[in-house]
């Protein structure tokens, strides 16, 4: 595919400009920068004609007074814009405060979860939201291809049918099948994820992402084979050498949800020579607390302190990712006939840049983004995120009702496995209430959960893989008072803890995104980390526990919309109550 493409009359001027027959746009007058391809720093002239890169070389391009020539300071250098290959831009914060975060971090290209737009919204629908995105943000946005809603049970989402999936890749934007989350019932023989993977492999010709957390060799080996060529869910040196032993691409992963980058960095210094060019850097979607964490430039910051040459780090954020995705006709490098998105640094061992230039426009300028997003600016996503909650009356009988005998017991942020409890007993220690109530009130699943919180009152949120309503605390009283400001938010997440605290976060945007500026989002995350931290949560991040209690991708057992439900058995153990109004 081509990012961008030019028109005839663009295109034929570049040629022009590179050839000095026609001034250029910009001159980048005998600067430093980092060649990707020779892995060398080389001192040339950069010419740009519009959007794209005319000329590298020694001899000086033919100007006008409209030429904008640009001198960089003693020791500055100029690398290729950063590429984020497996982005997440719906947590919490949504595409367009995303963009901000990334572009102020030098990542101009994001290769993003489809999930987020393509269940709520169709296809048709998602497909005017992913051009109008395009036309709206300064990033370059390009999507994947959702195999899988990640909520059903063992039947496939009907909003994944063939004929989507198809409408979906063969659009430009869409670059690649996956992240592939329900790859046990593949391996199983399931005959729609066999039809939707060949398709995307042999008729569209795209690449496929796995999501293959602790997976052996020989899983590795028939996931390859059906083709899955990349993953990210590697936590050591060995996963990642399982991995590209047998030519995949392995995106290194430092996220709030798993901060692995340096474990992994570290095994390598004990492990053989790897093939450097297979691997890639992901944020893996973290959420707004961890942010000043991660983020391509701080990834290549580690990369670098864990003694990694510098050429090898930063093509792990430009060249790698792009020639992984045939993106490098367009992207990744710093020569002729690619888009002039680039990155001024003070030098090469400080990855934020000054200066951030995408499509020979800058985006920042003296450590300032340009043009930095207003609230204001989020208005059209109501346009397509425009659902409003019902008014439900929920009673504490309700929260009672068939609660069963088997509850969830965190075991880490995301993972939990089934417990045996007493319904009429007592909350033991670090024992809370739980539901699973529909968005409409149709249904409800009432059950505990263990090693969440100690001291939790009341909680409710529509942060969660559905977009229905998870209940939790010591208090029914306190869970339904939770509820009923969620629903007048129109989404998001309310809690009290039994030392009167109490936090709101409020996410009206398809009840999972907020409409504040990221820096004020980065503060109520941080605060609601905090006290659930204070309240006894044991974990890294409490939003990903949340967002994934009713996701069937994750082991051992989750709440689905038809009950409690064991993964590995297939089984629903405690069948959802239908609430009769």
């Amino acid at each position: 595919m081509t990012i961008r493409p030019l028109h005839l009359e663009a295109y034929q001027k570049l040629i022009r400009v590179s050839l000095r027959k026609e001034p250029a746009c910009i001159w980048f007058k005998n600067v430093d920068f980092l060649n990707v391809y020779t892995g060398k720093v080389e001192r040339k002239n950069i010419s740009i004609s519009g959007e794209r890169i005319a000329y590298v070389g020694e001899k000086e391009p033919f100007i006008s007074d409209d030429t904008k020539v640009i001198e960089l300071d003693q020791d500055q250098i100029i690398v290729p814009g950063y590429v984020e290959p497996h982005g997440h831009p719906f947590q919490l914060y949504h595409p367009i405060t995303w963009s901000d975060f990334l572009l102020s971090g030098g990542t101009t290209t994001s290769i993003n979860d489809n999930m987020p737009i393509f269940q709520p919204l169709g296809l048709d629908k998602s497909i005017k939201f992913i051009e109008e995105l395009d036309v709206k943000s300064n990033l370059i946005h390009l999507w994947w291809a959702r195999f899988d809603g990640q909520i059903d049970t063992v039947k496939n989402d009907k909003a994944f049918s063939m004929d989507s999936l198809g409408k979906w890749l063969h659009h430009p934007f869409v670059i690649q099948g996956g992240e592939f989350t329900s790859w046990s019932q593949f391996l199983k023989g399931d005959s729609t994820l066999s039809q939707l993977m060949h398709m995307a492999r042999h008729q569209y010709d795209k690449r496929i992402e796995g999501h293959l957390p602790g997976a052996s060799i020989e899983t590795l080996n028939a996931m390859a084979a059906g083709g899955i060529s990349a993953d990210h869910e590697s936590i050591t040196g060995e996963d990642v050498l399982n991995r590209t032993s047998i030519g995949m691409h392995a995106a290194l992963r430092h996220s709030s949800i798993r901060p692995d980058l340096p474990t992994i960095l570290k095994d390598f210094e004990k492990m053989s020579p790897l093939h450097l060019s297979l691997l890639m850097l992901t944020s893996d979607g973290s959420h707004p607390h961890f942010l000043h964490n991660t983020g391509m430039d701080k990834m290549i910051e580690i990369v670098l302190e864990y003694g990694f040459n510098e050429i090898d780090a930063y093509r792990m954020a430009t060249l790698n990712p792009v020639k992984y995705y045939g993106l490098d006709q367009d992207i990744g490098s710093i020569t002729p006939g690619r888009l002039a998105n680039l990155n001024v640094l003070e030098k090469l061992s400080k990855p934020t840049p000054i200066h951030v230039m995408v499509g020979g426009k800058w985006v920042k300028h003296n450590h300032t983004l340009l043009n930095e997003s207003k609230s204001s600016d989020y208005n059209w996503l109501k346009n397509y995120f425009n659902n409003e909650r019902k008014n439900l009356t929920i009673t504490e009988a309700d929260l009672s009702i068939d609660e069963g005998t088997t509850g969830v017991k965190l075991i880490n942020d995301v993972i939990s496995l089934p417990y045996s409890y007493k319904p009429t007993g007592p909350l033991s220690e670090n024992e809370l209430y739980m539901s699973l109530l529909d968005r409409d009130g149709k249904w409800i699943i009432n059950t505990r959960i263990k090693h969440f919180s100690s001291d939790l009152a009341g909680l409710a949120t529509s942060y969660n893989a559905s977009g229905d309503y998870v209940l939790i605390g010591n208090d029914k009283k306190k869970m339904i008072q939770a509820l009923q400001q969620v629903i007048a938010l129109n989404g998001g997440i309310v809690a009290s803890f039994a030392n009167g605290d109490e936090i709101t976060i409020s996410l009206p945007i398809n009840g999972t995104m907020s409409m504040l500026p990221l820096k004020e989002l980065i503060k109520q995350s941080n605060d609601f980390v905090g006290k659930m931290k204070h309240s006894g949560y044991r974990f890294e991040d409490p939003f990903f526990t949340l967002f994934f209690l009713n996701s069937t991708h994750l082991p051992n057992i989750r709440l689905t919309s038809d009950g409690i439900y064991l993964i590995k058995e297939e089984k629903i153990i405690t069948p959802v109550v239908k609430l009769e109004r």
